[in-house]
């Protein structure tokens, strides 16, 4: 009977606590959990080339020699332009054999190709289409365009408006979901951020020779740039 007892009064104990807990608000954090988008459009201000120098001769050492001689003139040429040195930057440096193959399965050495790849930042995009022309034609066939890319140099001032509109629209929405469900919103607790760029595909450029009278210059267009900022937050109601 005792034990029956002692049952009884630690049942009951659990319960009191159950409905004290449950009837006390004040210990349980209530919070809403929303998310906002923000984005940004903006017109490219920065153009990225990639170009490559490339020649061939009898030895490795003459084709180095030559490659060499048609990228100081690429570079020249950009840093003429306005392109900063610092904005020229090489990639890889390769000399290797080229080979003939005969019918019966032997290969020939029959002269070496030296190739000198380079990455370069236009600052000045709406100049990069002449930029480009005018490496192209001091160069001639040495150097061979693999692509062209518009991009913002600096998103941090669009990702500003775009995070501001971001966190405008999920707070409108916590205020939404707090007063439908008879609440007021009160302070942001956690932010989670993250940023997409729709980055334009690259624009391919064929190799051209010198030509004797100028040609038109290449137009590269810049098209626009989404920056886009979407925030995952937490607001708490009470």
């Amino acid at each position: 009977m005792k034990i029956f007892r002692g049952i009884f009064f630690a049942i009951l104990t659990l319960s009191v606590l159950a409905i004290a807990i449950h009837q006390n608000p004040s210990t349980t954090v209530r919070f809403v959990n929303v998310t906002g988008t923000g984005k940004t459009t903006v017109v490219p201000d920065a153009v990225r080339l990639d170009a490559t120098v490339t020649t061939t001769a009898s030895s490795s050492a003459a084709a180095l020699a030559a490659t060499s001689k048609s990228a100081a003139t690429f570079r020249q040429t950009l840093t003429s332009a306005g392109v900063l040195p610092k904005y020229i930057s090489t990639q890889t440096l390769t000399v290797t054999p080229n080979y003939t193959y005969s019918p019966n399965g032997t290969s020939k050495i029959t002269g070496y190709q030296a190739a000198q790849q380079f990455t370069v930042v236009i600052r000045n995009a709406s100049n990069a289409g002449s930029i480009v022309s005018g490496a192209q034609n001091a160069v001639g066939n040495a150097l061979q365009v693999n692509g062209v890319n518009a991009y913002i140099f600096d998103e941090s001032s669009a990702e500003v408006s775009a995070r501001a509109q971001a966190i405008a629209i999920a707070k409108a929405k916590a205020t939404s979901y707090a007063t439908l469900a008879g609440a007021k919103i009160g302070k942001i607790i956690s932010i989670d951020e993250s940023v997409q760029n729709s980055t334009p595909q690259p624009l391919t450029m064929m190799a051209m020779g010198k030509v004797a009278s100028p040609a038109p210059s290449a137009q590269i267009d810049l098209g626009q740039q989404d920056v886009t900022v979407t925030v995952t937050t937490e607001w708490s109601i009470k």
